[in-house]
């Protein structure tokens, strides 16, 4: 059995005995050092809201590496009003990643502070056909409810609202690291005592979602 971690820093390892598959968070810039030294891994790139200086150069490049078999998402992207540029410029290269990841039909990973009412006025805009998958999520259950009905997706780390968990559904439930300590095979444990499901199960559910959604077969 493997676990599947969508969204990390670090490099993988197995854990507690399970094999892992994960998804290596990285920048344009630094996409092919980290290419070069996890070769066996997948990968997500992307330009983060933090790091939108130099866009249109880091944009030309992650063109040229977004193809790539690989690649299996574009992100982490998205908005953050508490860091970075000014929300109208972080926008502008949000925006592009967005089309982008229609254009290649790869899925978007994303990282969103305090502009959720941005972000959701870009989905409705968009009407995206690739997922948008916010990663780290720990919204409220108000919150949850309202990006479940327009179809986002959620990746779950070591930090999250557990009273919004029962409003995910499980065909649109991931898990991450993202740059934690703590392990995948701990948060998995976490999501499942707390959703009651059995480890089969849950295991079961968020393989088959991982596979659907990225293409880790290949």
């Amino acid at each position: 059995m493997y676990l599947y971690n969508i969204h990390t820093h670090k490099a993988c390892t197995s854990d507690a005995g399970y094999q892992v598959r994960c998804i290596l968070n990285t920048y344009p810039d630094t996409f092919y050092a980290q290419k070069e030294s996890s070769p066996d891994v997948w990968f997500s790139c992307g330009i983060h809201p933090w790091h939108t200086f130099e866009a249109e150069r880091k944009m030309d490049l992650l063109r040229s590496i977004a193809s790539q078999d690989r690649v299996v998402a574009i992100g982490e992207a998205g908005l953050d009003k508490l860091r970075g540029e000014s929300i109208s410029r972080q926008i502008e290269v949000f925006s592009a990643q967005i089309e982008l990841s229609e254009q290649i039909r790869k899925p978007l990973i994303i990282h969103c502070v305090k502009a959720w009412e941005e972000l959701i006025s870009l989905y409705k805009s968009y009407r995206p056909d690739m997922p948008w998958i916010i990663h780290g999520y720990r919204g409220n259950v108000e919150q949850t409810k309202q990006l479940v009905k327009l179809g986002f997706r959620f990746s779950i780390g070591s930090k999250f609202n557990r009273n919004s968990l029962a409003y995910i559904p499980l065909d649109s439930l991931f898990c991450e690291t993202d740059d934690s300590n703590v392990s995948i095979c701990r948060i998995y444990s976490d999501l499942c005592t707390i959703s009651g499901l059995g480890v089969k199960l849950f295991c079961d559910c968020i393989e088959g979602n991982s596979i659907k959604m990225f293409y880790f077969s290949h």
